[in-house]
């Protein structure tokens, strides 16, 4: 297979173009785009002050920190397209007391609007006019030295900048993909200019999965200057990832185990209402137990075993947020999922004896029925199996400990943390290989919750390891 050559997909000779910028004051962002080596004139200057071969905005004294928005080009007459990322260059050339301390990129696919049709199809307008004032600033061949945006202008830019993250990601996440953490930077010296970053293989992943990308943000903390920014990378080709649509591609990344996610809004019944070939072992019916939770602020464990749909939000299990919540949410750049220690967890006795040794959990089912906008971000479910001399008392004191040495109670994983969607019911299959240890006998189940939020149901389906009495249809 013949291997493409990567292309500068930030310079302006292959059609990049920046379509936002917070300030300007020194140097406009377009500088950085230029596919010429940086210069530098000892004695020339302006009425902002000394004139910079980059991108360099003023001392910062507002709160927030400067960033600016870049469409990538593929340099192929158009320009336009989905790429991937493979390394990054840096140059802070000659600014070496004035260089942006400290930098980061994200990286997000802007999609066509959902009321495109054949007509639009070759109309690529849409990959600048998301973005307010691009247009004008296109049309004006660039920034403005010696300008900076208001507050209100920039407050639109960055929402924009959720908005198509959340048209890519179908409502999944507001947040771009960062392909370089915040980073220092050294002064433009010549034995310090230049910087070189490697993209991490996860957040190529993550890239591939969403169908490539159409620009980048570059944040600089909180203010200065870089001379010029080449961003290596290749056009994105259909075969380089599943031939899945974006949604379920976001959904593989996200969870990394959901594949079936069926929305209460669906005019299709939901999983659990139709018969299955092994008993709702947790199910109240059969015996299942809600034994003890580290908090029930709006409802409790017991709620969860109800054999019929949630009736409102009162009909689940429901934690307080935690008071001690992070001012920012951050997210595993690899997992998407929110990184936090931050999380709740419940105790629920399966009944008819639990599941069969060596027969285990074959379905779960975990319902956000109603838990619209305080659902829990993520979920991760363990079992136990306690043998006669193990009492549940034994297994609600291991809830929240380390069980891996030296106690008769030991959790293992059955399913792993995986992200949640609002008001749907989200079933994980043995055979779709979505639940571990599947044939290990389990008694009880853990299910915790990250950071916290509500629950309608957790049905746990399995061989028992008692005779069924009463028939496995619960509606």
């Amino acid at each position: 297979q013949t291997m493409t050559k990567p292309l500068n997909l930030t310079s302006s000779a292959n059609n990049a173009h920046i379509l936002f910028a917070t300030d300007e004051w020194f140097a406009i962002a377009e500088n950085i785009l230029s596919p010429y080596p940086p210069t530098f004139v000892a004695d020339l200057y302006c009425d902002q002050g000394k004139v910079m071969d980059g991108w360099e905005t003023r001392r910062k004294r507002s709160a927030g920190h400067d960033w600016c928005v870049i469409m990538l080009g593929g340099g192929d007459g158009s320009g336009v397209g989905s790429f991937t990322i493979d390394s990054i260059d840096v140059d802070t050339a000659y600014f070496t007391g004035n260089q942006t301390p400290r930098i980061s990129i994200e990286a997000m696919k802007v999609s066509p609007p959902s009321s495109s049709n054949s007509i639009h199809t070759n109309n690529n307008d849409y990959l600048y006019t998301w973005m307010p004032g691009a247009v004008s600033r296109l049309a004006n061949n660039g920034g403005i030295r010696g300008t900076g945006q208001a507050v209100d202008t920039i407050q639109s830019a960055l929402s924009a900048c959720e908005q198509v993250a959340l048209q890519t990601t179908r409502g999944k996440s507001s947040e771009w993909i960062e392909v370089l953490p915040r980073t220092p930077l050294k002064p433009g010296y010549e034995e310090s200019r230049y910087h070189s970053f490697k993209i991490d293989e996860g957040v190529k992943h993550r890239l591939q999965e969403l169908g490539g990308v159409t620009h980048l943000k570059l944040n600089y903390f909180p203010d200065g200057g870089v001379a010029r920014l080449k961003v290596w990378g290749t056009k994105y080709q259909t075969n380089q990832s599943s031939s899945m649509d974006t949604t379920h591609t976001l959904i593989k990344k996200v969870t990394t185990s959901v594949s079936r996610i069926h929305p209460h809004t669906s005019p299709n019944p939901p999983p659990s209402s139709t018969n299955y070939e092994h008993p709702e072992l947790s199910s109240s019916v059969h015996g299942g137990v809600g034994l003890m939770c580290s908090n029930k602020h709006y409802g409790v464990p017991s709620n969860l075993l109800s054999p019929t749909l949630g009736k409102d939000m009162g009909d689940g299990w429901e934690t307080a947020r935690h008071p001690d919540r992070p001012p920012l949410i951050k997210k595993d750049p690899v997992t998407g999922l929110q990184v936090t220690p931050l999380m709740d967890w419940s105790i629920l006795k399966l009944g008819l004896g639990g599941a069969k040794a060596n027969n285990g959990i074959t379905r779960i089912i975990v319902d956000t029925r109603h838990f619209k906008g305080n659902f829990p971000e993520s979920v991760c479910i363990d079992g136990c199996y306690a043998d006669s001399a193990i009492s549940d008392e034994d297994v609600c004191a291991s809830a929240g400990k380390d069980t891996s040495t030296n106690s008769s109670v030991q959790w293992f994983p059955l399913l792993k943390r995986v992200a949640l969607s609002a008001d749907a019911e989200h079933e994980f299959l043995r055979d779709d290989g979505l639940i571990e240890n599947g044939g290990k006998g389990v008694t009880h189940v853990r299910v915790s919750i990250y950071p916290d939020g509500g629950l309608s149901r957790v049905r746990i389906y399995g061989v028992p390891r008692e005779v069924e009495a009463v028939p496995r249809s619960h509606l």
